[in-house]
């Protein structure tokens, strides 16, 4: 009996030892797990920013042009044959904004100088053309990337920021002032025994001081930044308009950016100008001078409006082929000034 008594007892104590084991083991898990349980929504809280800073990381950035400077060259490239081609009708177009001529009239004139004098004066406009162009395309680039403007294409270039970087290539190249002064004086006919080419103009105009060379300057500058404020900033949302078109998605991509150019550039250069010929007959009317008192644009400009007898039309005597000619000139620049970019892209 009392061995018996030994064996129930030595079970009871085995069972007991297992309980008390199964529970320490069932406790230590539910803490282990209630412990995992408290730390895994911090885990979850630390991750969710990560996520988000990530995603966040991954859209996309406006891209900001880099310098290459070679818009510079892309521009005066442009300007060099753009000068060429349209130089004479340039001289019909001066001619009537000098003279009040008629188109006839003027034709008749220049026909009556010779054709040995029908490219006289055309180094200034070649010096000045190129220049301006190559700074106003090249320092439109320099201004963008030092304002952060967001590169156009494929951003807008419809913006407040593009048109601060047009309207300042627009004042940096008003200053060729004197190169388009030269230009006036030998186009004139009155001076045509005073001042025989570039050269000579520029070294006479210095017997009447510095401030010569910059007659005209307060009109060029008014010209030159609002109208490079407006070309930069509708041309290429007018080229994308054009572009879009579905005639315009059958042709090559080449074609495409060629013709969208050309037009832009047509359409924008002929309005811009249209509505800035009154300051370009001021300008000339300023410039025809030299060796007399420096009058103001506004002065001049009421001149001119009693010698055209208060006529809003014989103000704009020669715009019909200066709308012409802006038509032709603004396409071939911008369209030329397209394809040599794109030709020096390799070299970026």
């Amino acid at each position: 009996m009392l061995s018996l008594f030994l064996i129930i007892g030595q079970l009871f104590a085995r069972n007991l030892d297992c309980c008390s084991n199964k529970v320490y083991r069932d406790t230590y898990f539910r803490l282990n797990r209630e412990r995992k349980k408290a730390s895994f929504p911090s885990l979850e809280f630390r991750a969710k920013p990560k996520l988000e800073s990530s995603r966040e990381s991954l859209a996309p950035a406006p891209q900001i042009p880099t310098r290459n400077h070679l818009d510079f060259i892309a521009g005066w490239g442009a300007g060099c044959i753009e000068t060429c081609i349209l130089y004479p009708s340039n001289k019909i177009i001066f001619r009537q904004q000098l003279h009040g001529f008629h188109v006839k009239d003027a034709i008749q004139q220049i026909k009556l100088e010779g054709v040995g004098k029908l490219y006289r004066g055309l180094l200034p406009p070649l010096i000045m053309r190129t220049t301006s162009r190559a700074l106003m395309y090249g320092l439109y680039d320099e201004f963008q990337i030092s304002l952060k403007c967001p590169h156009a294409p494929p951003n807008s270039s419809f913006s407040i920021c593009h048109a601060q970087a047009a309207f300042l290539s627009g004042v940096c190249e008003a200053m060729l002032c004197p190169l388009e002064r030269v230009q006036v004086l030998l186009q004139t006919t009155k001076f045509h025994d005073k001042f025989k080419n570039t050269l000579h103009a520029f070294s006479r105009l210095k017997e009447y001081g510095y401030r010569e060379y910059y007659r005209g300057f307060s009109v060029i500058l008014v010209r030159n930044s609002l109208s490079n404020t407006l070309f930069f900033t509708l041309r290429d949302p007018l080229k994308q308009r054009i572009m879009d078109l579905p005639q315009a998605s059958r042709l090559p991509c080449s074609l495409q950016h060629w013709i969208g150019d050309f037009i832009a550039g047509s359409l924008l250069g002929a309005t811009i100008s249209t509505a800035f010929f009154p300051l370009g007959v001021v300008k000339n009317h300023m410039q025809a001078k030299v060796g007399v008192n420096y009058d103001s644009g506004l002065r001049v400009f009421r001149d001119v409006w009693q010698l055209r007898n208060r006529s809003l039309r014989n103000l704009y005597l020669g715009v019909h082929l200066n709308f012409t000619r802006s038509l032709v000139a603004w396409g071939i620049i911008n369209s030329m000034y397209g394809i040599l970019r794109r030709a020096l892209a390799p070299f970026e």
